[in-house]
Order: C-alpha cells, then sequence, then structure tokens
C-alpha cells in the first residue's frame, strides 16, 4: 500500500470569498479562509516547499528530493492570486508559480492596491511577484483556446448558456481578451449559434474551416504558441520561460517534443506523481479543491490536503478517504440542487467519480 515516493504538486485557481463573475467557480475557487487553512497545514506537516524551478533542476540533476517535498501552482493568472494568494505565500514564506495566459494579462503598468475587483493580473503586478524570492511566474499558453471538431452540435446558443462556452467567443475573438467578463452578451458568436464539439487547441488537430488539420498543422500552432510565449516573456519579464502549463493540462507527445526542443525544462500533463522512474520533464498536478465535503470546514479542507499530499506521496492508505469526501461533496451538491429546483436534478453516475491525479482546468 505504500509506492514509491512522489512529490504533490497543488494547483489552485482563483483565490477568493466571491469569484461569482466566473461561470466555473464552484469547480476552482478556494476561499480565503480555506487557503489560509491550507498554508498553514502545510506549515503544521513540516513538509519542504520547493519553487517549480529548483524542483525540476534538482530532478534534472538526479539530486534526491527532500522526502514529502510540495510544490505550489497557481493558474489563469487571477488578480485575486495578487490580493489573496501572494501576502499569505510571503507570510509564510513559502514558493509557488504562477501560471498566466497572454491575451488575458490585463492592460496597464501600474501595480493596484489589492481588492475583490474580478479579473487578471497586469504585467506589473507579474513583474512585482517575480521580485519576490521564491515566486515565479510562467505562461499557461496564450488564449486557454479550444477548437473545434467533427460532429453534431452539442447545444446553441443562448442567453442562460453562452458564458458555459466562452471558448467559441475567445475563438472568435483574436487578442486580448481580459475584459471578457465585463460583456453582458455573446460578442463573436451570435446567440442562436451551434455550438460544435471541440477539443483543446494544443492537444489534437481539429477544423480549419471545413478542413481537418494535419498532425503538422497542430505542431505549427504549438510552436507558434511557445514562440510568442518565450518572446512576451523575454519582452515583459526580461527572460525566457522555462516552465509551460498546458491549458486544462492536455497536450499531444509532439507537443512535448516541440517544448523540450524549445528550450522548455517541463511541462504540465502527466498522469503519474513525479516519482524518480516518471520523467523529469513531465509535471504530474492535482486539483486542490475547496469545501470537500461539499461545505465550509476548516478541519475538513486540512485532512483533504492531508489525503492529496499523501496519495501523491504514494501512501494508497489517503484514496479511500478522497473517493469517501468526493462521494459526500457530491451528495451534498445534488441535495442542494434539488431544493434550489424543487425537486429535481440531474443525476449523474457515481461510476464516474475518481481520485485522478490531473483534475486541473
Amino acid at each position: 500500500m505504500i509506492l514509491a515516493p512522489g512529490t504533490a504538486i497543488l494547483t489552485y485557481h482563483s483565490i477568493s470569498d466571491d469569484a461569482a463573475w466566473l461561470p466555473w467557480s464552484k469547480d476552482i475557487t478556494v476561499s480565503r479562509q480555506s487557503f489560509a487553512a491550507h498554508l498553514q497545514t502545510l506549515k503544521a506537516m513540516a513538509v519542504p516547499v520547493l519553487s517549480t524551478r529548483d524542483y525540476v533542476a534538482m530532478r534534472q540533476r538526479g539530486d534526491a528530493i527532500p522526502p514529502r517535498a510540495v510544490v505550489l501552482h497557481f493558474d489563469d493568472g487571477y488578480f485575486d492570486n495578487w490580493c489573496h494568494a501572494v501576502p499569505l505565500l510571503v507570510q509564510h514564506g513559502f514558493p509557488a508559480t504562477f501560471f498566466v495566459s497572454l491575451n488575458f494579462v490585463e492592460p496597464g503598468d501600474q501595480v493596484r492596491t489589492p481588492d475583490d475587483r474580478p479579473g487578471y493580473m497586469c504585467w506589473a503586478e507579474l513583474r512585482a511577484i517575480e521580485a519576490i524570492p521564491g515566486l515565479e511566474i510562467e505562461p499557461h499558453g496564450i488564449d486557454h483556446a479550444r477548437i473545434a471538431v467533427a460532429g453534431a452540435p452539442v447545444a446553441r446558443l443562448n442567453a442562460e448558456n453562452w458564458r458555459d462556452h466562452l471558448w467559441l467567443q475567445w475563438a472568435a475573438s483574436p487578442g486580448p481578451k481580459h475584459d471578457w467578463h465585463c460583456r453582458p452578451m455573446a460578442w463573436a458568436v451570435p446567440l442562436g449559434s451551434a455550438v460544435p464539439p471541440s477539443r483543446l487547441a494544443l492537444a489534437s488537430p481539429g477544423l480549419s474551416g471545413t478542413t481537418m488539420e494535419t498532425e503538422s498543422d497542430l505542431a505549427t500552432r504549438v510552436r507558434t504558441t511557445l514562440d510568442q510565449c518565450s518572446a512576451t516573456f523575454a519582452r515583459e519579464l526580461g527572460r525566457r520561460p522555462l516552465i509551460f502549463c498546458w491549458p486544462e493540462n492536455k497536450c499531444s507527445a509532439a507537443g512535448r517534443a516541440i517544448a523540450h526542443q524549445m528550450g522548455y525544462a517541463a511541462t504540465t500533463g502527466g498522469k503519474g506523481r513525479n516519482a524518480t522512474v516518471e520523467a523529469s520533464s513531465v509535471l504530474s498536478r492535482i486539483h486542490v479543491p475547496d469545501r470537500s465535503l461539499g461545505f465550509a470546514s476548516p478541519r475538513a479542507e486540512a485532512f483533504a490536503l492531508r489525503a492529496l499530499i499523501g496519495a501523491m506521496h504514494g501512501n494508497l492508505y489517503w484514496y479511500p478517504a478522497l473517493l469517501a469526501m468526493q462521494l459526500t461533496r457530491r451528495v451534498v451538491r445534488s441535495a442542494r440542487q434539488i431544493i434550489a429546483g424543487g425537486g429535481r436534478t440531474k443525476r449523474r453516475p457515481l461510476r464516474s467519480v475518481t481520485i485522478s491525479m490531473e483534475q486541473t482546468t
């Protein structure tokens, strides 16, 4: 029941008490109280917290990784990371890496006063983070893009669901997208339009007009994205990036090889536990949820974090606890939906509940 030691790479997104501006808030947001409890738990566990660059360099040199090591990641570059995550990380002296998508970085060259406004960080704030020892900025692609593939439409856009299919609007409006949440209605693809099936744009070929792309087309798109990230980081941060975070942690083997050829030391998207037998250039991550039992409980969050870390470290005894917590969370959420919907809710099969080492956006 004890596997070869691994390293827990914990992934966060929004750190906020109110991130209702994000359609996917309930799946990725961790409250300020829960996040503070998580950092206190790491402190109480006395686990070594490593920066991503240091961790990857140690793996590539063949150095021994400290037992029970943890690495902290934050995806998407939300402004609340600057407001709420950074101060607590500095307070505890913990390193962390923030992955940003270029088209979502806000304009402006002044560091803003922390508050609870929606949106994303600007380059001034990203530079301020880079100036803090142990904190790192790395790329998360350009536009978090999906690409249409052949098949029957999965839906039609309407006033209720267009935000659930934001990828359509983003794909049809090249360039900056930081202000999408300010738009009251679909702006690039009109309501009534069919929503095609889609895949991650950096992970597989898609439709270019009515023609299916080739693997060569996909490789060109990956190279263009990685090259633009490198050039933008060199211009804005004075250095080239070292770690690449694939959108939704999905990539192709060819894409990973291209990133290596272009000088990226490691990329995300692994499905393992970062054990020594795994490739040092592949980072396996696990998403850290909030309300692990479906309701707020600091003790439950501390226990859940210990369970996630223990599982990534190779202790299989934690898996039944994680599964039980996932099932409880689903039951509580379903009950709330039944109450809110007057007794009706969609039932999902319990067989879809899994303990995944790759559940991040």
